[in-house]
């Protein structure tokens, strides 16, 4: 209508304008600043993963792809010659789901019994113990795996496992060590070269899914064309001939002297290679769970002992290196040597003045403590040090010990000439005496014993990897060659049968009988003796060192002289004739007698293996029943 009408413009023109929508800046930033986080975090997780733990999980998921303890057989060890010493066999676990059987228990638990040769009630018993799934028997052999497998039963479940088998029994127990039930190397070299023995190189060992089937993946390299994989092959310095000599001597001598322990140690100093190495009482790895765990450790590596008169070959050498003494000094030996409020006794009284080659005929304890004191504590212990009294040799076995050498700021004046001959402040084990007796036969030179000789691919047989022992000089050639020429003529010209007893041999040794310590450190032992003997031969170029150690004897007066000088002389005479080592001098037998060149009959001492047949030989301590 005129007059009526309203311009819609000038109404609209009229209305409020309305606000734009506006949102708030500081939301956004935080859901940016949310956003960027939790984009740094993914990024960083991812990091982690993919790279700072890429390596390790990759090991992880290919381990748990495998099933290690089924499919990997551990290397076999040998000795120097091939000859097997652990191997590895496939034998089988049974596992049975009694709720899965068709047969009754009462009849499964009797057929099983009848192939396995296991008791049926136990049998029985685990079948109805309730339990989803029993182990009814270990170790199976092939032979009744075939025999249970035809019964097709549903419920039983039949697994292969590695079986680590000796197949020389007790023989060098000690350095092999054994496998326990989760195929987990403990003692010996079964222990140190686990990684190895188990080792497949750079072959990848077959990966497997959650049903036990090989999973195929791209590789470009070699592969396995045998099944099981294989470790690496372990191949010792050890002769598994003179290995059963050292045993059979040792062990009819410990029997016999109704000892607590012993060990007999063959080495060739030229290269510290272990050519035997026994040890009483022994025990079988293959059943190593039946004996006490004293009797499964190496005690001639793990515990020490203090030598007595074997140390005076270390002093006198050491005396003579320093410059301190000569090889024409002498010493007055009245039989006692006071040092403040303490008395040093000889066993055997007084010597007069003596030479340093009577010093070792008469085994004077009252001499090897005058050279001692001649020398600062300082230059003694740093010898002895070289020597390796107080380290570890760094055999290839674990758990050595590294003996003990008191710190010579804390001798006393009677300390520094007790430990002249073989007390005092130090102690050792048997390895670390044969080691440091053995830089004597070396020209000077001490070498790092090892026990073994190469690592090697058991396909192809190719060596991976040959043993280099440490060398370091410990004595000025003319040192050594002068103290061995001493030891030589100590046993050509002492009334022992220690060293005497090897016809056609010139031996270079010295005895010794310690006292024992006893438990605490505190005093010693009445009545208690550790007997020894040291030797190397032939004396004018050694080829063979070994000592043997015999603790606590009981018998044949307890001397080194009487019970361990016998041992030695059995090893050293069939070794080195096993050795072919040249004779110093030519014997003829005649009725039965050896006579040397000059006419006269060269000693000979009766094996203890011969003249203790008649007496069994315990060879390992079992545990109590």
């Amino acid at each position: 209508m005129p007059g009526t009408a309203v311009d819609i413009n000038e109404f609209r023109s009229t209305r409020r304008p309305r606000s734009k929508p506006r949102t708030p800046l500081w939301r956004l930033r935080v859901w940016q600043i949310l956003l960027l986080c939790g984009v740094l975090v993914i990024v960083g997780r991812l990091y982690y993963l993919q790279i700072y733990k890429g390596a390790d999980l990759t090991n992880k998921a290919f381990e748990q792809r495998q099933k290690i303890n089924f499919l990997v057989h551990r290397g076999a060890i040998t000795d120097r010659h091939g000859l097997p010493l652990a191997i590895d066999t496939t034998r089988y676990d049974l596992f049975i789901h009694p709720d899965l059987l068709k047969v009754s228990k009462q009849q499964a638990a009797s057929t099983i019994a009848e192939l396995t040769q296991k008791p049926e009630d136990k049998i029985l018993k685990l079948l109805t113990s309730n339990k989803p799934v029993v182990t009814v028997a270990k170790h199976l052999e092939r032979e009744v795996v075939d025999q249970l497998q035809q019964l097709n039963w549903t419920g039983m479940d039949i697994v292969p496992r590695p079986f680590r088998h000796y197949p020389e029994g007790t023989l060098a127990a000690h350095l092999l060590g054994y496998v326990n039930s989760d195929t987990a190397g403990q003692g010996g070299v079964e222990q140190s070269q686990d990684d190895t023995l188990t080792s497949t190189g750079a072959i990848p060992r077959p990966q497997l899914d959650g049903r036990g089937r090989t999973i195929l993946l791209p590789h470009k390299g070699p592969t396995w064309d045998i099944t099981p994989p294989l470790g690496r092959n372990i191949e010792l310095t050890i002769d598994n001939s003179l290995q059963h000599l050292a045993e059979k001597e040792l062990f009819a001598m410990a029997k016999h002297s109704l000892c607590d322990r012993a060990t007999a140690l063959i080495i060739d100093p030229s290269n510290g290679e272990i050519l035997a190495w026994a040890n009483y009482p022994t025990y079988d790895p293959n059943d190593f769970s039946k004996y006490a765990f004293g009797t499964l450790k190496n005690w001639a590596m793990v515990d020490v002992y203090q030598p007595g008169s074997t140390f005076k070959v270390l002093t006198i050498s050491s005396g003579l290196d320093t410059g301190k003494i000569d090889e024409h000094a002498t010493f007055s030996d009245p039989g006692t040597f006071t040092i403040g409020r303490r008395t040093i006794h000889n066993s055997h009284g007084g010597n007069g003045t003596i030479d340093l080659l009577h010093l070792f005929i008469h085994s004077s304890n009252v001499g090897a403590a005058k050279v001692a004191l001649r020398m600062t504590p300082k230059e003694f212990y740093e010898k002895l040090y070289q020597f390796g009294v107080g380290r570890k040799t760094g055999i290839d076995l674990p758990g050595e010990s590294r003996g003990l050498l008191k710190d010579y700021h804390r001798w006393a004046q009677i300390d520094q000439a007790t430990t002249g001959f073989g007390q005092g402040a130090i102690a050792v084990t048997p390895l670390q005496l044969a080691c440091a007796v053995g830089a004597v036969a070396n020209n000077g030179t001490w070498i790092q014993p090892h026990l073994i000789r190469r690592t090697y691919d058991p396909r192809t047989g190719v060596t991976e990897k040959w043993t280099e022992p440490e060398h370091r000089q410990v004595l000025k050639p003319q040192t050594a060659r002068l103290v061995a020429k001493l030891l030589a003529d100590n046993i050509a010209q002492g009334s022992q049968i220690a060293g005497k007893g090897v016809p056609g041999y010139r031996v270079a040794g010295k005895t010794g009988t310690a006292q024992k310590v006893r438990e605490g450190g505190k005093g010693y032992m009445h009545g208690a003796t550790i007997a020894s003997f040291v030797g190397f031969l032939p004396a004018e170029d050694p080829q063979m060192l070994i000592l043997v150690a015999i603790d606590n004897p009981k018998t044949d007066g307890r001397w080194g002289n009487t019970v361990a000088g016998p041992v030695f002389n059995a090893i050293a005479r069939e070794a080195a004739r096993l050795l072919g080592i040249p004779e110093s001098y030519k014997v003829q037998e005649v009725n039965g007698k050896f006579v040397g060149p000059d006419g006269k009959l060269v000693p000979y001492s009766v094996p203890p293996s011969i003249k203790y047949a008649n007496e069994t030989p315990a060879t390992a301590e079992k545990k109590p029943d």
